[in-house]
């Protein structure tokens, strides 16, 4: 009895002892779990803290966003505000001006129909002094014919003249000739030098400032720079030249204070006279 008592006290025993080992093993494991999971439950707290940090500051910085777009929003709308009164102000303007330029233009309307009849009354008398103009153009050119006739005769006497002179100059030598002769043989010809004494000749240079021959081209007479002013006179001799080259004689036949015509004496050519030639009183 006893023995089977002892036996199932040590059975008993046994068993507690089993069932303490499992009881201390599981005990063990949820030691093991508990922390594993008490280690993720701190790990998610940090990460729920930490998002819960950033979506404050989340929130903070849009509250300020939102905050700088109302106070840039408010602004706006004072700016608008401003401008739309200063819109209003503007067609207030504007339609004064619109005002005014519409009573301007009505005036400039009338004022355009006033020049219109300005102007044709202008078109009327301007033909009329086209008219008249033509008409004094065709009086000047007649008068500028007449002028070329009244010129081309005078140049043609002039010619004549200047022929008259040298014929006359040569009959003058000839009678000279003849009185020398009559001197040499101890003849008295009885009559003193006819003319008056020729005035001391003064040194006067010039340029040849045009040629031209007379109407039959008999004759080719040359207008130079010098005249009565420079001490010039009619029938003077004059040498016309080009540098250090002769090219003839001239005769003074007309005077004017600053200008000269001479005649050409052919016998003394020596070459064609061009515009620009020196000529002088006295080498």
């Amino acid at each position: 009895m006893n023995n089977v008592v002892g036996k199932m006290l040590i059975v008993m025993q046994l068993v507690f002892s089993l069932l303490f080992m499992c009881f201390a093993g599981a005990v063990y494991t949820f030691q093991g779990q508990w922390r594993t999971k008490a280690l993720a439950q701190e790990a998610l707290v940090e990460e729920k803290e930490k998002q819960y940090d950033d979506a404050v500051a989340a929130r903070n910085r849009e509250t300020m966003q939102l905050t700088a777009i109302a106070e840039a929003a408010e602004t706006e709308r004072g700016n608008l505000n401003a401008q739309l009164e200063a819109a209003e102000t503007q067609a207030a303007t504007d339609q004064a001006l619109h005002a005014a330029v519409s009573l301007e233009r009505d005036k400039a309307l009338a004022d355009s129909e006033v020049a219109s009849a300005e102007a044709a009354a202008r078109i009327v008398e301007a033909n009329a002094l086209n008219k008249e103009v033509r008409s004094q153009q065709l009086r000047i050119s007649a008068l500028v014919a007449d002028v070329q006739s009244v010129e081309n005769d005078l140049l043609d006497k002039t010619g004549k003249l200047a022929s008259a002179v040298e014929i006359e100059e040569q009959h003058l030598s000839e009678l000279g000739r003849m009185k020398d002769l009559l001197r040499l043989n101890d003849i008295d010809p009885g009559q003193m030098v006819v003319g008056p004494v020729p005035a001391k000749v003064e040194k006067v240079d010039g340029k040849i400032r045009g040629t031209r021959r007379n109407t039959a081209r008999t004759a080719e007479l040359a207008e130079i720079s010098i005249g009565s002013d420079d001490k010039v006179y009619a029938n003077q001799l004059l040498t016309v030249y080009r540098k250090d080259k002769y090219i003839c004689t001239a005769r003074v036949v007309e005077v004017f204070p600053d200008v000269a015509i001479c005649l050409v004496i052919e016998k003394t050519r020596q070459g064609n006279i061009q515009k620009g030639d020196d000529v002088t009183t006295k080498l």
